[in-house]
């Protein structure tokens, strides 16, 4: 958990600083001196997990897990090109990790001490989406002068891969004999992702601004032998995020 705080704080110290600089530096000059070809922006928030597959109804019943364990802060990224006024092709990426201590609900080991395992859930989304702004992004002026619009609303959609990872270490209980053993049990891959996405641009100055984002993956992959006769692995999620944008 440690790692994603750290990046939602230099995506927001990141976000401050751009607003900070942008307003001294641009203060006076409302308008590019042509229209921006390409917009980058980098986002932070939090990925809700559905966790709806049977790994996570067994991990959920048997350990001290909940389903909103698996959820957690995300850091994400954006390239957009410009096709025309209305109409973007967006490059995302983004990142999110869940790790979690837990112990057997109804089994202690033959020192009546926790039985103790590590849970982790990583998610690596990659899109290609389509993206429509509801509202021009901004206005010509003349041949030379580029006005942004404040406040653009967008709706998106997409498709993609995600690498992902599901791993738990520690101390589990063989069911059938009640014996307590140690395991690492770890299964990674690629699987598909289809996106929708929606949110809003707020352009605090003629480069740079925010950037408010929903968006919902559904996915899921297939589990390794360590977790052998499982269902497929639900990887779905929604995500919210708020981040800085700039223009080229």
């Amino acid at each position: 958990m440690k790692r994603p705080i750290r990046l939602a704080l230099v995506t927001a110290a990141l976000v401050f600083s751009a607003a900070s600089s942008s307003s001294a530096q641009s203060a006076g000059d409302g308008y590019m001196f042509h229209r921006p070809d390409v917009t980058v922006s980098v986002r932070g928030g939090y990925s809700h997990a559905a966790a709806g597959s049977d790994v996570f109804d067994d991990v959920t019943t048997n350990l001290t897990l909940d389903r909103g364990d698996f959820s957690s802060l995300t850091i994400g990224g954006d390239f957009a090109v410009h096709l025309t006024s209305r109409v973007d092709v967006v490059l995302s990426g983004g990142y999110s990790r869940a790790n979690h201590k837990s112990e057997f609900r109804d089994f202690i080991d033959n020192n009546d001490l926790p039985i103790e395992q590590t849970t982790t859930f990583e998610r690596i989304p990659l899109t290609a989406n389509v993206r429509l702004n509801l509202s021009a992004p901004g206005r010509a002026v003349g041949r030379l002068a580029w006005i942004p619009t404040r406040v653009v609303p967008y709706v998106g959609a997409g498709i993609g891969a995600m690498r992902y990872r599901f791993k738990q270490d520690g101390d589990f209980v063989n069911f059938t004999t009640n014996a307590v053993f140690p395991a690492d049990l770890d299964s990674e891959g690629w699987g598909l992702v289809e996106q929708g996405m929606a949110g809003v641009d707020y352009n605090f100055s003629t480069q740079f601004g925010l950037s408010l984002d929903a968006r919902y993956l559904h996915a899921n992959g297939e589990l390794g032998s360590a977790f052998k006769g499982y269902d497929r692995i639900d990887l779905s999620g929604a995500t919210a995020t708020i981040g800085l944008l700039v223009r080229l």
